[in-house]
């Protein structure tokens, strides 16, 4: 192995340690004093599920098999996506007094609030999980969750790394990022189907979190292959959000310390 790969794969498993450090840190210390605990994170996708359950399940209940469950799984990964990217926005500047202070990886700050929104996401598969054994929906599908989880965690890392960095030099993109991500919940099929919808179809072509919800519900709830072009829109959507995540943020990470 030469100088330059062993110092890349030093590098890659030192932010790594530091990502996990402070991601434990700040999942700890979220849930300090609380009585319910990691319960709050289940709080806000089943109040969700619930209401949007009760207002749509007489609608799409009989044209789409499992309803409850299709919906659930939409709403627990969008929320991860939402979650994180949202966060994201402020992350650098919340953190302000750390990047001014010491000398460390930035990226670290964007891959720990990742981390950290991954733990309550595991809390909530294991609630649906539940639901499929109540629900006497074969568990197969299970098994390669862990596959689309970690390719969604890339393309959710790398458009938080693209959020995080723009927003030190455009202070509202917070402001436009939630209303764009209101527009991306009722875009993508969450609480409803787009068979049939050509033009609703097309659109979510453009959308990468059809692609991992779809694959999703496909192997968990209807314990069936996805489509070899969805698996390939997953993988290219996850490494180009990577890649350009990787190279907004390392361009402009160098400023932060006097934007900031």
């Amino acid at each position: 192995m030469t100088n330059k790969a062993q110092k890349f794969f030093f590098t890659l498993k030192n932010t790594l340690n530091k990502s996990l450090a402070l991601a434990k840190a700040e999942f700890k210390l979220r849930n300090e004093g609380s009585y319910l605990g990691i319960f709050w994170y289940l709080l806000n996708p089943t109040l969700t599920f619930l209401v949007l359950l009760v207002v749509f399940a007489n609608k799409f209940s009989n044209n789409i098999p499992h309803y409850s469950l299709y919906l659930l799984l939409g709403i627990i990964m969008f929320n991860f996506f939402r979650q994180t990217t949202i966060e994201s926005t402020q992350v650098i500047n919340e953190n302000r007094w750390l990047i001014k202070s010491i000398n460390f990886p930035r990226e670290c700050l964007v891959a720990s609030l990742t981390l950290k929104t991954l733990f309550s996401h595991i809390f909530e598969i294991i609630l649906f999980v539940i639901l499929l054994f109540i629900f006497n929906v074969s568990t197969q599908g299970i098994i390669f969750y862990p596959l689309i989880l970690f390719l969604f965690c890339l393309f959710i890392y790398g458009a938080s790394l693209i959020l995080a960095a723009l927003t030190v030099y455009f202070i509202d993109l917070f402001n436009i990022w939630l209303f764009i991500s209101f527009l991306i919940w009722f875009g993508t099929p969450i609480f409803y189907t787009i068979e049939n919808q050509s033009w609703l179809f097309k659109l979510n072509l453009l959308n990468p979190i059809y692609y991992f919800i779809t694959m999703a519900r496909d192997l968990m709830i209807y314990a069936k292959s996805p489509e070899t072009w969805m698996v390939l829109g997953a993988i290219f959507y996850s490494l180009l959000f990577l890649i350009v995540g990787l190279c907004v943020f390392n361009k402009l990470k160098y400023k932060f310390a006097e934007l900031i």
